[in-house]
């Protein structure tokens, strides 16, 4: 797992935004839907913060997914984007931010090196290639500010420590 103060990777993955989600009916989603995120691209704009979780429709994850999209507006003030990542395709990931009205994109780690990139790919278990749930908080400067890993189910990052690690990031 990469540690505070690591050049985060150049990374370039599928990307499921609220937008294409709302405006292509829940089952037609076509590759015309799918964006792409470019951590660099991101990175212009200020801090981003990353959040790497197993997969969507799990009980967890939905749940952490969900806490997130209700702490957004909290993490908007900070003024750094929101990006959840996880091993799923940007199809079920459209149809989940519709499901769950997320107002924030999903990166799609599939078939990609996004969430090995991170070092937070699961290598063993019958769900190899699904990522570890952990946070990053990435500065303009494309160094690593913040690290979070979960070490126990249904534990989720600190959000007053997220927007700590964003405020610092952003001086």
């Amino acid at each position: 797992m990469l540690d505070v103060g690591d050049d985060a990777p150049e990374v370039t993955a599928p990307m499921a935004t609220p937008e294409a989600a709302a405006n292509t009916e829940r089952g037609s989603y076509t590759s015309g839907d799918v964006s792409e995120f470019s951590l660099a691209d991101a990175l212009d704009d200020g801090p981003v913060v990353l959040a790497f979780y197993p997969g969507i429709y799990s009980r967890t994850c939905t749940q952490e997914l969900c806490e997130l999209r209700d702490w957004k507006a909290d993490l908007a003030e900070a003024d750094a984007p929101l990006y959840g990542v996880s091993a799923d395709t940007p199809w079920s990931l459209l149809a989940f931010i519709d499901e769950y009205d997320l107002q924030y994109p999903l990166v799609s780690g599939f078939n990609n090196s996004i969430i090995a990139d991170f070092g937070v790919r699961r290598e063993e278990s019958i769900v190899a290639g699904i990522a570890n749930r952990a946070v990053f908080v990435v500065a303009p400067d494309g160094t690593v500010s913040y690290t979070w890993l979960a070490t126990e189910p249904l534990t989720f990052p600190d959000t007053d420590e997220v927007e700590a690690a964003v405020a610092e990031a952003t001086r």
